[in-house]
């Protein structure tokens, strides 16, 4: 089969178009934009769900300095008779993306900001030619000099609008990427409110009943309360994950994911990729993550057999649900349960809140995780009431196990784990079995208690200590689970564990684990150290334990 060119590490529409590079059409956006009643319109969306695409998309179909004919032959739009007649090509265009905006402090973040707000004038270098009150010949020279003051960044959009507006005698549309990110890089690192008043100085600028703006569209990962961004701004809509309007404007639906995996000749994957990416509601749409099917489908083109993989913990921001369990010390456990096992809770979410506002309290961080993409609604989102939420997805749920045991694990770490190890060194199948099951009824519940859960759960609790715990190394004629070596003593043990059907097999388990350690010769390899081997069988939140000495 002949490999298809994916637009992978590739967000920009017209790049995207004319290399040839497959592409979901989403042109309907622009339709749908321009009819709307709003001037200003803001698209909230989780990372990776194709707002990038979707505002340079934008930009090339209005765009006056472009020539997109070719680029949207056969798309959607096109069919658009008065869309392409009025608006294709006819409006000059601010397109301005913030979402390398950031740093460790505030002067770093301006000089950034600067920098964007400098490349977007370099872009209109000819406006400086022109005839230019003394005034405005001075502030543009001072943009594309690159070094300006911060006053002069508050009105960059401002002037620049009203000069290419009289430049063009057109009304401007103006588009700007991932508004948010410098909010959440500042408040991340200490600056929040010297950045918050630079941007909303910015937007309420130009934003604000101007006259020479025809359309404003704003995209950005969290919806930020408008009384703290866009203050004043009257004319705002938002549509957000909450939202039924524009709801398959972004990510792909089921039927664009069919058209995906036929055209790449997966079909047989829609149900690993429907479990593994699907599940996000947005309005009566269900939506796939855009970035992590395509991502996918470029593994099953170099090998039809690769498992799906977890894109989304490979892409920054994971913190948010590290952040919630350490506020919380995890006392939501049931909660946490609850989602990871498939099932459905009722929070409030907000969706006006400010990044000041986050970490104050657990309704918050709730809100937070939905905008973000790790919880979906699970029914109708009530303004003023308790929403019914969940896990979208098999990818967003192994990474919430994943963060819920590393944080265990770290929270295993401070405790002392000297009566564990004095247990397993004296042969003290009991009392092994007691602390086991104890930290075990302090973890997070699973449907799907397997070896694999359990391997990982008892390797956090013995790691980080003065001896070496080897996971899976060979030894005799396997692979034993556990190796753990008191090199200093010239002692070891070894563990094997099962998984038993019920708690009256548990014992049973435990023996068959003990027998695979004799038969396969498990710890023949390390005879000069006195070892001692257990058998550990587990149900749900219980384990038991069973030993012999070699």
């Amino acid at each position: 089969m002949t490999r298809i060119l994916l637009p992978i590490g590739n967000s920009d529409f017209r790049s995207i178009r004319e290399s040839g590079r497959f592409y979901v059409d989403k042109s309907a956006l622009i339709s749908g934009v321009i009819r709307d009643n709003a001037s200003l319109m803001n698209f909230t969306r989780p990372r990776r769900f194709g707002k990038t695409t979707a505002l340079t998309m934008l930009r090339s179909f209005f765009d006056l300095r472009e020539d997109s004919q070719d680029i949207f032959k056969g798309l959607d739009v096109m069919a658009d008779e008065m869309a392409v007649k009025n608006w294709m090509n006819k409006y000059p265009v601010i397109y301005l993306s913030l979402k390398d905006v950031g740093g460790l402090d505030f002067t770093s973040a301006l000089s950034m900001l600067n920098g964007a707000i400098y490349n977007l004038y370099d872009s209109y270098r000819f406006i400086a030619d022109t005839d230019l009150t003394a005034g405005d010949d001075d502030f543009v020279r001072r943009m594309l000099s690159g070094s300006f003051p911060v006053s002069d960044t508050r009105r960059s959009l401002e002037v620049l609008v009203k000069l290419i507006s009289e430049y063009y005698q057109r009304k401007v549309i103006i588009l700007i990427d991932e508004y948010d990110v410098p909010l959440d890089k500042a408040n991340s690192n200490g600056y929040y409110s010297d950045m918050l008043d630079v941007l909303r100085a910015m937007f309420a600028s130009v934003l604000k009943d101007n006259p020479r703006v025809e359309k404003a569209v704003l995209t950005g990962c969290f919806r930020i309360s408008k009384e703290s961004l866009f203050t004043g701004l009257n004319n705002l809509s938002v549509y957000s994950l909450a939202s039924p309007k524009f709801s398959g404007a972004f990510g792909f639906t089921e039927e664009e994911t069919a058209l995906v995996l036929s055209r790449t000749g997966f079909s047989d994957k829609a149900d690993t990729i429907r479990r593994w990416y699907d599940g996000y509601r947005i309005g009566d749409y269900s939506i796939y993550a855009p970035w992590d099917v395509l991502k996918y489908i470029d593994l099953l083109q170099s090998d039809r057999d690769s498992n799906p993989e977890n894109f989304w913990a490979n892409t920054s921001g994971n913190e948010i649900i590290r952040k919630f369990i350490d506020m919380t010390n995890a006392s939501v456990s049931d909660d946490y349960s609850t989602l990871i096992n498939g099932g459905i809770i009722s929070k409030r979410i907000s969706e006006d809140l400010t990044y000041n506002d986050l970490y104050h309290d657990e309704e918050n961080i709730w809100s937070l995780m939905f905008e973000t993409g790790y919880l979906t609604l699970a029914g109708r989102w009530n303004e003023n009431a308790d929403t019914p939420i969940r896990l979208p997805n098999e990818e967003i749920r192994q990474l919430f196990i994943s963060i819920v045991n590393r944080w265990f694990s770290d929270e295993v770490r401070k405790n002392d784990r000297t009566p564990l190890y004095d247990a397993l060194w004296n042969g003290d199948c009991k009392a092994i079995s007691d602390i086991i099951t104890g930290y075990l009824e302090m973890s997070i519940s699973y449907y799907d208690y397997s070896e694999d859960f359990y391997h990982a759960f008892i390797a956090g609790l013995l790691v980080s200590t003065p001896y070496r715990v080897l996971s899976n190394r060979e030894t005799g004629l396997g692979r034993s689970d556990l190796l753990i070596l008191d090199i200093k003593n010239r002692r070891a043990v070894i563990l094997e564990f099962k998984v038993a059907d019920s708690k009256d097999n548990q014992t049973a388990m435990a023996e068959n684990a003990l027998k695979q350690i004799n038969t396969q010769k498990y710890g023949i390899d390390i005879q000069r150290y006195t070892i001692h081997t257990y058998g550990v069988a587990f149900y749900k939140k219980s384990a038991v334990v069973v030993s012999s000495a070699l």
